[in-house]
C-alpha cells in the first residue's frame, strides 16, 4: 500500500475537485473509446485504398492526443490521493481507516459525500456502509 490515508472529512472536502475530474475522465474514456473506433476503421480503410493513409495519420495522432488528455487527468486524480477504480462510471478510492483496518474509502460520481468503504482486496461490489461515529468525523 502507498499512499495517504485520508480521514472521511478530509476526502469529503475534496468532492468538489473529484467530482470534476471524474466527469472529465468518463467524458474522456468515452472520447478514447471514440477515438480507438475511428482508428480501426481508418485502418481498414487504408489497407483497403492506400490513398486514404492521411485518414490514418490523422486518427492515429487523435488517438495520441486523447490518450494524453486522459492519462492526464487520471494522474491529477492520483496527485490527489485517489485511484479511479472504473473510467466508464467514475469509481473513486481513497484508502483510510475503518476500526484500525486500512480500508478503502468509495465514492463514486452522483453522491455527495463519501459514505461507504470496502476492504483493500474487494471491490465496489462489497462495499459497506461507513459507521455511523466515522461517516460524522
Amino acid at each position: 500500500m502507498k499512499g495517504k490515508i485520508f480521514t472521511v472529512d478530509e476526502a469529503n472536502r475534496m468532492l468538489p475537485l473529484v467530482t470534476r475530474i471524474a466527469d472529465d475522465i468518463v467524458a474522456t474514456y468515452a472520447d478514447v473509446d471514440h477515438a480507438l473506433k475511428a482508428y480501426e476503421a481508418a485502418k481498414i480503410e487504408a489497407e483497403r485504398e492506400p490513398a486514404n493513409a492521411g485518414q490514418l495519420r490523422r486518427s492515429d495522432a487523435e488517438v495520441g492526443d486523447v490518450l494524453d488528455r486522459f492519462q492526464g487527468l487520471v494522474q491529477e486524480m492520483e496527485a490527489l490521493g485517489g485511484t479511479v477504480k472504473d473510467y466508464e462510471q467514475g469509481f473513486v478510492d481513497f484508502y483510510g481507516d475503518v476500526g484500525g483496518e486500512i480500508v478503502y474509502l468509495c465514492w463514486t460520481r452522483g453522491e455527495t459525500a463519501i459514505s461507504h468503504w470496502h476492504r483493500l482486496d474487494e471491490g465496489f461490489a462489497k462495499r459497506r456502509d461507513l459507521p455511523a461515529v466515522q461517516a460524522a468525523a
